[in-house]
């Protein structure tokens, strides 16, 4: 029985806009969800929500606990997306990046 063994792509560069979008969705999915998750019990009066050193509670703290997800995942993009970039630049310069696909 022979095993598919999946097709390897082997590219000189990555767009940074592919790494950036990346992630973005990797990180925006589990932090949104984690946001949502800390504004509810900031709603029901636990201290999961925090702006300037003051706990928010009630109603409010749903949108701000979603703001503040949404403010972390794009810093976070931005800083580490950038470290990405970086790093498989210089990579590139002394070996090809191999990629393998599946279906």
């Amino acid at each position: 029985m022979s095993k598919d063994v999946p097709p390897a792509v082997s590219i000189k560069r990555v767009k940074a806009s592919i790494i950036y979008r990346l992630m973005l969705i990797g990180l925006a999915v589990p932090m949104l969800i984690f946001s949502l998750f800390c504004g509810v019990m900031g709603i029901f009066g636990y201290d999961m929500v925090k702006w300037n050193d003051e706990s928010i509670h009630g109603i409010l703290a749903l949108p701000v606990a979603l703001f503040s997800g949404l403010m972390v995942t794009v810093f976070f993009t931005a800083f580490l997306g950038s470290i990405i970039c970086l790093g498989l630049w210089i990579y590139s310069r002394f070996r090809p990046l191999q990629v393998k696909t599946f279906d």
